[in-house]
């Protein structure tokens, strides 16, 4: 039986340069198992010159390539469309067409390189780096399989570094204040690596409430974020697994440790608003730093929350089945996990404002920034 084919639609305002680019690189590497599309709310009839030159220089297909609008797609006689993605700012928050079938849609929010004003070598390396940015996007979707074995991996890593500093740190001392010194250390470690190496891939969320708060953003689609969720938790335990096996302990062992009531959930609340706060506003100014940010970030919250910052539902049933250090009774979960995702939406709402209010005002000083 032959595999389905999947029809896919970028839209842009112009419909000259981003989703160009990214209809004809998924034209390229997708061709076995998808038929991509591209068009604009506002075409501009025409397709931006660089657009062309990039994919001919790196080999990607031109043919075809036209400024449409989309209402092309609209009419009865259109392609059904199985996935739509917006790629500009502009597109995402328009008014789109009613789609046949009803498809999976995301928004990936691409810098404009038409915008660029400058040489004709600067405007080209624009281009290159949105060339770039889009054929990384379209990689990871074109492969769940290895973005989930990616957000897997990190997660069974990430618990298994909790899990096993704590049970270490026990061990060797019965100073609380220097076993957490021991669990937080190797935590906020192993975070910067683990994004610095898996984020490529997946993004490495390593976390619901991340993985969450981007569905929300339309920055991945509902149901891939409910297979990120299956494969954190499915991770989370494995790490659990992997600490336990290590230190010749049962492979799981539910908790006994209490962590419990208003003053726990407030921490948890405030270590997840800190953690979207941070992952939001390194991906807005300084997103080469995420990795940096955030294990500094969760190397802090440790020491400032009364919870010791667990910010992570799949971390957080993890730890459910650990009796050491680091473990939380199962009975807790709940009220810890609610506490988590609010805290995590009421940053989304909070930084979504700042964030915009940022872009809509004088750019920020180089000294603000530091």
């Amino acid at each position: 039986m032959p595999e389905r084919i999947y029809n896919v639609l970028f839209l842009c305002t112009g419909n000259s340069a981003r989703s160009v680019l990214a209809e004809s690189i998924l034209r390229k590497d997708g061709r076995k198992h998808f038929r991509s599309f591209s068009a604009g709310s506002q075409p501009k009839g025409t397709v931006n010159p660089f657009a062309i030159k990039v994919l001919q220089s790196l080999d990607y297909p031109i043919d075809g390539l036209r400024s449409k609008s989309w209402q092309e797609f609209a009419n009865p006689d259109a392609p059904v469309m199985d996935f739509v993605f917006t790629v500009c700012d502009n597109a995402a928050g328009e008014t789109c067409p009613v789609w046949p079938g009803q498809p999976m849609t995301a928004h990936w929010g691409v810098e404009d390189p038409a915008e660029l004003e400058g040489s004709d070598i600067e405007k080209e390396a624009a281009f290159v780096a949105a060339f770039r940015y889009l054929r990384n996007r379209i990689t990871a979707f074109t492969s769940l399989p290895r973005r989930l074995a990616a957000e897997a991996l990190g997660t069974a890593l990430l618990v298994a570094t909790v899990v096993g500093s704590g049970i270490m740190a026990e061990t060797l001392t019965k100073d609380v204040a220097l076993a957490l010194l021991g669990n937080t250390l190797p935590t906020g470690a192993i975070l910067v690596v683990l994004i610095t190496i898996l984020g490529p891939i997946s993004g490495a969320h390593f976390n619901p409430a991340v993985s969450l708060i981007f569905a929300i953003k339309r920055d991945l689609a509902p149901r891939e974020a409910l297979a990120y969720v299956a494969a954190q938790i499915a991770g989370g335990i494995a790490g659990t697994i992997m600490a336990h096996a290590m230190f010749a302990l049962p492979l799981l062992d539910a908790s006994l440790k209490a962590r419990t009531g208003g003053a726990q959930w407030l921490a948890e609340g405030v270590a997840a608003f800190g953690l979207i706060a941070t992952i939001l506003g390194g991906i807005r100014f300084e997103r080469a730093a995420v990795p940096w940010l955030v294990g500094l970030y969760i190397t802090a919250a440790y020491w400032f929350t009364s919870s010791t910052s667990f910010a992570n539902p799949a971390v957080a049933i993890a730890r459910s089945l650990t009796n050491t250090f680091s473990g939380i009774r199962p009975v807790d979960l709940p009220g810890f996990i609610a506490a988590e995702l609010c805290g995590a939406l009421i940053a989304l709402k909070l930084m979504g404002w700042l964030l915009r209010a940022a872009g809509e005002g004088a750019p920020i000083a180089k000294e603000a920034r530091l």
